[in-house]
């Protein structure tokens, strides 16, 4: 089958989408957790943009060991060169916990405080089974859409969208036409295809793999418009070219404004006036008047209509239209022991490092939240408890992390024992809960022999 429909969904990638022209801000933070639970923390940010209240100033400054100008992150510098234009800082510290470090980024819709932010979070846990350290690190940027919110903004804004229609559909065509049969076809058919082509887009941007979400960019596309009543068909079934898609749309729309326009002689409108009308809103006689109306309804536009478009959008594909590129991020953590790839969701390198590389589409709907988990052995607890080395890597030692985790009592029970050296505490008595006994004699098994 034929590749459908491209001027379209070029047309809607336009409409909606999370990339615009010129350079892309670039994030990189870099994180080293020692195995005490301290961290140091390095991060490569836009000076201008990105920032928390108080970032860059002297008392935020201060939190960190070094804060210095750069030319660009090193993690972009062989892909972007020497400089994009926009001036970046480094700054690095080690700082007790991953809790103290002091907040470097926040996105929110510049003159709408209200509107919220989204932010970058983090969690960090260790956790000490005597034996061995389990580190559990994430960090996630947040946003602000889920699918529930998504539908209600929606069916509000074109509920509001609705009524607003008649008075501009009379103040700017309604010197030259009669518009009542074109304002009741937008309502009955333009509307319901707008609905379409925000679910369109909702769809198809919480698809993280590009290449399906073209896929169910097009097919979805195609059944709205064929919903409003344009057939993209041939005769034997197969979708048609997308220069022959565009020409039946083309045609749709000549058609329905020549049905639904009239002079006010009830005359039907000429070919050259149809072509205006299609070129409302970017070109004369009637992009001025448009124009003219967004101005002096602007408060109440902004006022009704700006937060659910916030709400549809999120931060990151705000505004809808020629909005400016979405920052692109690199993260990596390095945290002490063996990285399990099974419960970490990034690139596992070396030397238990764990990276991720991401640009903003990562970020619809609801953010991102980047895991990692290691095991640290810890080779003298063992062998002051055990003799030897009974534990030797990742993968034993979560076997056992399983299984205390299902009993807090086996988890005390073992790090008491690891701290003192005494086996004895691995021993049941006769108070020793049944499910907790079994527990300690699969235990044993597990270490190997009965210590």
């Amino acid at each position: 089958m034929r590749r459908p429909t491209r001027s379209l969904l070029a047309w809607l990638a336009l409409t909606l989408t999370f990339a615009g022209c010129g350079p892309a801000p670039l994030i990189q933070v870099e994180t080293v957790v020692n195995p005490d639970g301290s961290c140091d923390r390095s991060i490569w940010q836009p000076k201008d943009s990105l920032l928390p209240e108080g970032a860059l100033g002297p008392d935020w400054n201060s939190r960190w060991a070094s804060v210095a100008d750069v030319s660009v992150p090193p993690a972009f510098q062989e892909e972007v060169g020497g400089s994009t234009g926009t001036p970046y800082f480094h700054a690095q510290g080690r700082f007790d916990s991953p809790a103290q470090i002091p907040s470097h980024f926040r996105k929110t819709i510049e003159g709408y405080p209200e509107f919220g932010s989204s932010d970058l979070t983090r969690s960090y846990k260790r956790k000490d089974y005597g034996l061995f350290v389990e580190h559990d690190w994430s960090e996630g940027i947040t946003n602000n859409v889920t699918r529930e919110g998504f539908e209600k903004a929606r069916d509000a804004f074109i509920e509001i969208a609705g009524s607003m229609i008649p008075d501009g559909f009379k103040r700017v065509y309604g010197p030259d036409f009669e518009v009542s049969a074109a304002v009741e076809e937008l309502k009955r058919r333009g509307l319901p295809l707008f609905r379409d082509l925000l679910d369109i887009w909702y769809d198809a941007a919480a698809i993280e793999d590009p290449k399906a979400a073209s896929e169910v960019m097009t097919t979805q596309l195609i059944a709205a418009l064929e919903r409003a009543g344009i057939d993209l068909h041939d005769a034997q079934g197969s979708v048609v070219s997308s220069e022959e898609a565009t020409r039946r749309v083309r045609e749709h729309l000549n058609e329905r404004i020549a049905a639904t326009f009239r002079h006010h002689d009830g005359s039907p409108p000429k070919p050259e006036e149809i072509e205006a009308i299609l070129s409302s809103l970017s070109a004369p006689p009637y992009s001025p008047t448009w124009n003219s109306y967004v101005k002096d309804r602007k408060e109440e536009l902004e006022a009704r209509l700006l937060p659910l478009v916030v709400r549809m959008t999120g931060y990151y594909a705000y505004p809808p239209l020629l909005q400016p590129p979405g920052p692109r991020f690199a993260f990596a953590v390095r945290l002490p022991g063996e990285i399990v790839p099974a419960e970490s969701n990034g690139r596992v390198e070396s030397s238990g490092r764990v990276s991720w590389r991401f640009d903003v589409a990562r970020l619809f709907p609801g953010g991102f939240t980047m895991t990692a988990r290691s095991v640290e052995i810890v080779p003298e607890a063992q062998r002051r408890l055990l003799g030897r080395l009974a534990i030797p890597d990742a993968k034993a030692a979560l076997a056992i992390r399983d299984l205390a985790t299902e009993d807090p009592d086996v988890a005390n029970l073992l790090r008491r024992a690891a701290e003192t050296g005494d086996a004895r505490l691995l021993e049941s008595t006769p108070e020793t809960d049944a499910s907790t006994a079994t527990r300690l004699d699969r235990l044993k098994e597990l270490l190997g022999a009965t210590p």
